[in-house]
């Protein structure tokens, strides 16, 4: 690690972009939320690095400018809400990477970041969000905002003087990254080191990004499509997480359901009427969802940001999640066959035996 240089390395130009995700309702409806407030849509992906095929929204959220906040007493930044039309709501803190008004020494860059990791934006974030949702709430499918919540911190470093290459910052300064990355002030140990810069990658030779599971290092001119990219799988961490937990409660829920004995049940009365038509429900529910999610931005092709995506994919555990998702839809399913299979069958049994009762009846009155 080249120490001597700390001193003199700064960041000229550059911004810390923390992000906060919720889930605001079932569905959002874009095109009321132009008549209710003044909003602009997400431009489309430049696709700079790259002239895709195809590389867009499949249908481009809207934005709502929420004015500014002040922090650490010196970094005043920019906030912006993101509305996704499944639901989702996605607040953007944008602060200048700047100390005392002039460049943010590199040596300054893990300070700063446990120190914003630390004040807390989640209050403010939840407190907007709240807000927002009752400007937009007849907009919305079913509002109800969740209590789960998805953070993420990206360092966006345009300009590094005296001038530092992607391969000697990556390589020669692996320690101050990696506790930037990890919110933390203390050096890491090399292992942890490694870890929270394993997934890095780079377009030309003048760009780097370093993606962690909560924070991401960003090396480049060009990183607003990435920041895109990052920002929707933060959202689609946090849709993920919610389906996951609203699964739990309602598997919970059904499992007593189905302890209990329903008894002897009329040919057309079914006291599991109600359970089968939301399990039913759920499933269609559910799947609508995460392909709402999946489909939000159409990333095809080898594609630098379709790597990005791809990479993120991993470090956010995505696809960990939504295998837990599928053996819950699975479990659901099961439910769902298991009380259409038990009323069926005690249905059967009570019609047989009224059956049975009426031959015997008929005997009896000849």
């Amino acid at each position: 690690m080249k120490s001597e240089f700390f001193a003199v390395e700064s960041v000229a130009k550059g911004e810390v972009i923390t992000l906060f995700a919720f889930d605001v309702g079932y569905e959002v409806d874009l095109a009321q939320i132009q008549q209710l407030m003044s909003v602009h849509t997400v431009k489309p992906l430049s696709g700079v690095k790259q002239k895709p095929a195809y590389l867009q929204y499949t249908q481009p959220p809207q934005m709502v400018p929420l004015g500014e906040l002040t922090v650490l007493s010196e970094m005043t930044g920019v906030v912006e809400a993101t509305i996704y039309d499944f639901g989702a709501v996605s607040l953007s803190y944008r602060f200048p990477l700047l100390h005392q008004g002039s460049p943010l020494p590199l040596l300054d860059l893990p300070a700063l970041s446990k120190s914003l990791f630390d004040a807390e934006l989640e209050i403010d974030a939840r407190t907007r969000v709240n807000d927002l949702v009752e400007r937009i709430r007849p907009a919305i499918s079913r509002p109800a905002l969740s209590a789960l919540v998805e953070d993420y911190y990206i360092f966006a470093l345009t300009q590094i003087k005296p001038e530092v290459t992607p391969q000697v910052l990556l390589h020669e300064y692996q320690e101050l990254l990696a506790q930037t990355l990890r919110f933390e002030t203390q050096p890491l140990s090399l292992t942890l080191q490694r870890e929270a810069l394993a997934k890095s990658i780079a377009y030309y030779q003048t760009d780097l990004a370093i993606i962690d599971w909560n924070a991401a290092i960003l090396y480049d001119i060009d990183y607003e499509d990435t920041v895109r990219v990052l920002e929707l799988l933060n959202v689609e961490l946090l849709e993920a997480r919610y389906l996951d937990a609203e699964l739990d409660k309602r598997i919970d829920a059904y499992e007593h359901v189905v302890s209990k004995n329903p008894g002897w049940a009329l040919p057309l009365l079914n006291p599991y009427r109600q359970t089968i038509q939301e399990l039913a429900e759920l499933q269609i529910e559910s799947a609508l969802l995460s392909e709402r999610v999946d489909n939000a931005l159409k990333l095809i092709g080898d594609l630098y940001l379709a790597r990005i995506h791809a990479l993120a994919s991993e470090r956010f555990y995505i696809a960990t999640w939504d295998a837990s998702i599928s053996r819950k839809l699975d479990i659901i399913g099961h439910l769902y066959q298991l009380l259409t299979n038990r009323m069926s069958n005690t249905q059967g049994q009570t019609l047989e035996l009224i059956i049975i009762l009426l031959i015997v009846m008929e005997i009896f009155l000849r």
